[in-house]
């Protein structure tokens, strides 16, 4: 993980946004829930509305026609939905799937501009930043639903995964999103998707790894294992 010298025993609870191409989600863990029991973690469970089983919501962003923030997640999708039957969609911005649209081998700027599902451009940096503020905000309010509202926004260590397939400049890109979204750079780190599934499957509880035998560990030096990625 890219942490930029982030001193990680600092914080008092590790917050994490999954920023997905079709699905994104939250999850966070305190410190001491991690030292007696590492594979407790909260999701963003609530949020889900039992729209799926993943505990995430889709990746869509409607904002209005001067580029504000509407909603994201299930009440975009709903919202913009509704817009389009009563035919007021041109009056709204509305993005989904847009996460790939960093994988590129050209330059990346703050001046990249990426279009909504009609063709309206707007800046890439404002779409993303605004969809990794609603998720964070979302976070913070779900702290107090779980008996973490006394943790305040300093003791909070944030990681935001990224395809490792992406290009050094768009993992630049999210870490400038996230910094615009309130995520102050001491306090973040860009974590690689597959060695962040990689670390949790150490402390994964042997049953629960399929096809694992009694007495495999992956923690042991030479262990080979596969990790499936679902986007």
């Amino acid at each position: 993980m890219a942490g930029g010298g982030v001193e990680v025993e600092s914080f008092l609870l590790v917050a994490a946004i999954d920023f997905g191409t079709m699905y994104s989600g939250f999850a966070f863990s305190t410190k001491d829930d991690f030292k007696k029991q590492p594979d407790k973690i909260n999701t963003c469970e609530d949020l889900t509305m039992g729209y799926n089983f993943s505990n995430k919501i889709p990746t869509c962003l409607l904002l209005d026609k001067k580029g504000e923030f509407v909603s994201f997640g299930i009440e975009a999708e709903d919202a913009y939905f509704n817009h389009v039957i009563s035919g007021e969609e041109d009056n709204f911005y509305y993005f989904h799937r847009f996460k790939m649209s960093l994988h590129t081998d050209g330059e990346l700027s703050e001046d990249l501009e990426i279009n909504d599902v009609s063709g309206k451009p707007l800046s890439a940096m404002k779409v993303f930043s605004l969809s990794i503020k609603a998720l964070k905000e979302s976070l913070l309010n779900s702290l107090k639903t779980h008996g973490a509202e006394t943790i305040e926004s300093r003791d909070i260590l944030w990681v935001v995964t990224v395809p490792a397939i992406w290009t050094e400049p768009a993992k630049q890109f999210m870490r400038d999103a996230a910094e615009s979204a309130g995520i102050p750079r001491k306090q973040l780190k860009i974590a690689l998707e597959p060695e962040a599934a990689s670390i949790y499957c150490q402390y994964l509880p042997i049953e629960k790894l399929k096809g694992a035998e009694k007495g495999f560990t992956v923690s042991k030096t030479g262990t080979k294992y596969m990790v499936e990625q679902q986007i």
